[in-house]
């Protein structure tokens, strides 16, 4: 998680270092993206791909401001509306990439995260390559961008076992027997959260330890 949690930051320090934009610029940004999206936001690869600022991204600067990402129902595979705040990092990088590191290398303004250098939109695959291969060669993750959805959902329930509620929620599904596909391991999940509780509950006895006087 350390890896997958520093790898977009990296690779925006690097863009942002880039005197000559290009292509390869505008592909390491759009790496970062798709990486630092999902991992906080996990949308489905399809909707994740289509993205457009002012109609799933609204995005707004200043103090107190809030941003959200948002996806109508009618294109959600299972007819469900996503709805997240934006964390203020990725605010700050959404903004950057809309209004100088595109347009150094497209032209203009994108109102699609995810396009090519002549403007035109990026296929899935194409998003799909540059998560798998980012994460692969940069931080050693082999990683697709469905497997976000599961480290999402393993995440929450490896801190709170049994909230498959909570996991349906975020995950945006229709019926918790879809949520339920990740019981497989709850026991244990159980068992090492008794375990820690445990261990809590006998530290919580133990006399606190005197200072020595110097």
């Amino acid at each position: 998680m350390k890896r997958l949690r520093r790898l977009p930051e990296q690779l925006w320090k690097e863009v942002k270092q880039d005197a000559n934009p290009s292509f390869r610029t505008l592909a390491k940004a759009q790496a970062a993206l798709a990486i630092a999206i999902p991992t906080f936001m996990p949308v489905r690869p399809e909707n994740l791909n289509e993205l457009e600022f002012d109609v799933h991204l609204f995005v707004r600067e200043g103090r107190g401001a809030t941003s959200k990402l948002e996806v109508d129902a009618e294109q959600v595979k299972n007819d469900q509306q996503l709805a997240f705040d934006i964390s203020p990092h990725i605010v700050k990088m959404l903004i950057e990439y809309r209004d100088c590191i595109a347009p150094s290398v497209i032209g203009h303004r994108p109102t699609r995260v995810f396009v090519n250098a002549d403007g035109t939109s990026k296929s899935q695959s194409m998003v799909a390559l540059l998560i798998t291969s980012y994460a692969r060669k940069r931080a050693g993750i082999v990683l697709t961008p469905h497997q976000f959805r599961h480290l999402a959902a393993k995440n929450i329930l490896d801190a709170n076992p049994g909230a498959f509620a909570l996991v349906q929620h975020l995950l945006g599904h229709k019926s918790l027997k879809t949520t339920m596909i990740y019981a497989g391991i709850n026991k244990r999940r159980a068992a090492r959260h008794h375990y820690a509780l445990i261990e809590l509950a006998v530290a919580a006895q133990m006399p606190a330890r005197k200072r020595k006087k110097d």
